[in-house]
This record gives structure tokens, sequence and C-alpha cells, in this order.
């Protein structure tokens, strides 16, 4: 029937498999994101941990070191300029695909479609970028601690709470990519085919 309107089935894995071709076609801009979530989350985690080790020494040992509180501002304004940066690279990233997001429209794709796209995509990037954050930052936590205490006392600390803080700091880095995509995600969901279409980089 010609009034009868097309449904478009767009899904999550759809939206996995299309953004997981861009970050291989583009691979040097996703990594640039996933370092610039690493390296923020690398200060955390190792900041967290450190003072996990730390913890434990004083409860074993009777000491009482810990991680000085303006650290943490230090990692709060790391995070930010993390932030900021996701955004600036996720903008480029929208003006670099304005004739793939116009042809996605032209057949049928809607503004959620796009939408769910450019978030899956800042969800990869956010949990590669937290499990190397994690990784790094706990190798250096690890470092700067066991020669503070002693690495002896690394082994004293329960496998749970390492899975705890790596869950908690992924699923942080996840949320943050996600927020800094919320702005270029909305801007390329609403983009005009025609102009999309007839832009020129």
């Amino acid at each position: 029937m010609s009034g009868e309107k097309r449904m478009v089935y767009f899904t999550i894995g759809d939206a996995y498999r299309l953004g997981i071709g861009y970050i291989k076609r583009r691979f040097q801009r996703t990594a640039i994101n996933v370092a610039s979530i690493a390296l923020a989350n690398s200060f955390l985690t190792s900041l967290v941990l450190t003072d996990l080790f730390y913890a434990t020494y004083n409860k074993f040992q009777g000491g009482s070191i810990g991680v000085d509180a303006y650290q943490y501002w230090l990692v709060a304004v790391a995070l930010i300029v993390s932030v900021v940066g996701i955004t600036n690279a996720m903008l480029i990233s929208v003006y670099e695909r304005y004739r793939e997001i116009g042809t996605m429209k032209c057949i049928g794709a809607l503004d959620q479609h796009i939408l769910m796209l450019f978030l899956v995509e800042s969800i990869i990037q956010g949990a590669a970028g937290g499990i190397i954050g994690y990784l790094l930052g706990g190798v250096a936590a690890i470092l700067s601690s066991g020669f503070t205490t002693g690495f002896d006392n690394i082994f004293k600390i329960p496998a749970v709470s390492l899975v705890t803080y790596l869950l908690g700091t992924t699923f942080l880095s996840v949320m943050l990519s996600v927020i800094a995509s919320m702005y270029p995600a909305w801007k390329a969901s609403k983009l005009p085919p025609v102009e999309a279409l007839s832009y020129e980089l």
C-alpha cells in the first residue's frame, strides 16, 4: 500500500557492528579518545588502589600513611579535561561522517538510530579506556605502594575489592564517555539528509 509506512529496524547489534567498522576505519582518532580516557582513569585507579594498599598496611602493621586529599582534585581536573577532549573528537567525527549519516537517513535511518550509533561507539571507547586505564593505574599503584610498604602487603588485598574497583572505574569511564558524546550524537541525529549529503569536508 502506498500510504503504508515502512518499518526500519535498527538494533543494538547493528549499532555495534557499524561502530566497530568505523573504529577500524578511523583507528587513530579512536585511539586518541581511548588514550584520553585511559590516562584519566589510570590516574584515578592509581590513587584509589594506592589508598587501598595503604589502608591494608595500616590495618595489619599499625601505620598511618595515606594518599593526600589534594591529589583527588587533580584527578577531577584530569577527568574534566578528558570529557572536553572526547567531546571535541566526537564533534570532528560527526563532521567527517556527514555523508555517511546522510546516506543512512536517506535509506530510512531515524534520528534515534543515529543517536544510538554514536552512543554505542562511545560505550565501546569508554569500556576500552576504562580497562586499559585500570591496568596501567594498577601497575603504578603496585609499584608506588610496594616500594613504600612492601610488595607482600599487596597479596593481603581481597580479590573482590580489586574486581569491585575495576568495575567501578570502568563504569565511570563509560559514563564519562557517554556524557561527552551526548551533544555530538544529538547533533549528528538532527542532520537533515540533503544537507549532510551535500556537505564537503
